[in-house]
């Protein structure tokens, strides 16, 4: 109960803090003895900070209440086919600081993990974020991913990811705890927590990128299904004739409007068109071609680009009516690399949902505005954790006992610094920060 209380407390002053005690007793119902009691402890474990008085207009100046943004670091990390990316976030859900870098997809396990490491690792050490000021770390993993084990089954696009344990590994580089999801539901979790679902208890997020996937929200809860696997709308089939898909069947959605889709098509169809601006763009080179090129063909009026994402926004409105007519979600919303594109697919796709979509249900379709929502849905799995089981109210209470060891003369403050990963706590340094909706 106590925790139950204190957990409480932390979330009220997460959505609405600065906050007085007063505002916090009103929000929570708690007794005042117990709101005292609870905020006089998180103080104690360095959770919350007091941040001043404010002026009531009737002689009081009570002190007003917040997360203390000097601790308690989210660090969330995304591992793609192209890039992997490291989001530094505070325990209010700002962007601290942000990194990527190239990573080969076809590259060993070891090696591909060694590079999100590092990237991970040049963040914190940036901004001085020790492992006592570290809560936890988040992956967005690619494939096939059971959430419960941290363990990377399979993935398509990285063929020697596979039975992968990334928790174990990166508990273990990190000494914090880890969490690790799909890159799906890391996306649809930023969208909740930072994006257009915010607010929303049933909606999907379909990513386009050189893969197809959707992470599904379903009565306020993200929707893993009964093995962690729900969510590959990708390897749904358009057309059992089609071509042959990276999963092994034919005519899933992915081989036929995804960004590899896109590419492979524009490939073939260049050869029997020379003039294309496709080509010139690259460069008369058929395998630099890719979604990108495509579109930049497009936007120059050539004919064929246009044509081609004119066809995979049908295709892809095909997909996305039958998510509609299955699971009546309030939006539906794009993200991925080739969303960036989605005035050249977009009106094409919405003319086969508003043909396809059963009577009156919601046909909202929408192109996120966030970047790298697979990184911040990564760092929000950690602050999900911090505000549900309270991982750091139980972390605060070591840090205490380390404070008062070290207080208590210099053989126990050796020891307390060394159980901390070989050194005390560190402030991290004013920096300047972005909310992540903005990002």
């Amino acid at each position: 109960m106590k925790l139950k209380n204190q957990l409480a407390i932390l979330r009220s002053i997460r959505d609405d803090g600065p906050i007085t005690r007063v505002d916090i007793k009103e929000r929570t119902r708690l007794s005042w003895g117990t709101v005292t009691t609870s905020t006089k402890e998180l103080l104690d474990r360095g959770i919350i900070t007091e941040i001043g008085a404010v002026t009531t207009g009737v002689g009081r100046r009570p002190v007003e209440l917040d997360l203390d943004r000097s601790a308690n670091f989210v660090l969330g990390l995304q591992l793609g086919a192209l890039v992997v990316r490291a989001v530094l976030m505070d325990v209010k859900g700002t962007v601290v600081d942000e990194q990527e870098a190239p990573v080969d997809s076809r590259g060993s396990a070891r090696e591909m993990l060694a590079v999100l490491q590092e990237t991970g690792r040049s963040v914190l050490q940036r901004h001085l974020v020790s492992r006592p000021l570290l809560a936890g770390v988040g992956i967005a993993a690619p494939g096939a991913v059971d959430f419960s084990t941290g363990v990377c089954l399979y993935a398509p696009h990285h063929p020697h990811l596979k039975d992968v344990p990334l928790k174990r590994k990166f508990e273990q580089a990190f000494g914090v705890p880890c969490f690790v999801d799909h890159d799906y539901n890391c996306f649809v979790l930023a969208e909740q927590v930072f994006g257009y679902g915010k607010g929303l208890h049933s909606f999907i997020c379909v990513l386009v990128g050189n893969g197809m996937s959707a992470g599904l929200v379903l009565n306020g809860e993200v929707h893993r299904g009964a093995d962690s696997l729900a969510g590959e709308f990708g390897h749904t089939c358009v057309d059992p004739d089609g071509p042959l898909c990276a999963c092994g069947n034919h005519g899933c959605l992915e081989a036929l409007a995804s960004g590899s889709a896109i590419a492979v098509t524009a490939q073939h169809e260049a050869a029997s068109n020379p003039s294309t601006a496709i080509l010139s763009i690259a460069r008369g080179d058929h395998g630099r071609i890719t979604a990108e090129t495509v579109a930049q063909a497009a936007r120059q009026g050539d004919r064929l680009a246009r044509e081609i994402y004119s066809r995979m926004g049908t295709v892809l409105g095909v997909g996305i009516s039958n998510l509609i007519n299955t699971f009546n979600p309030q939006s539906i919303i794009l993200g991925g690399r080739v969303a960036k594109a989605s005035d050249l697919f977009l009106p094409s796709c919405m003319e086969i949902v508003r043909k396809r979509g059963w009577y009156a249900s919601s046909k909202d379709v929408k192109v996120s505005r966030l970047e790298r929502g697979e990184a911040l849905g990564a760092a929000a799995l950690v602050l999900q954790q911090i505000f549900t089981t309270g991982q750091i109210v139980r972390r605060g209470a070591v840090r205490r006992a380390r404070r008062e060891a070290s207080a208590a003369g210099p053989s126990r403050r050796t020891a307390a610094a060394g159980s901390a990963g070989g050194r005390p706590p560190r402030r991290a340094p004013r920096t300047a920060r972005r909310r992540a909706g903005n990002a």
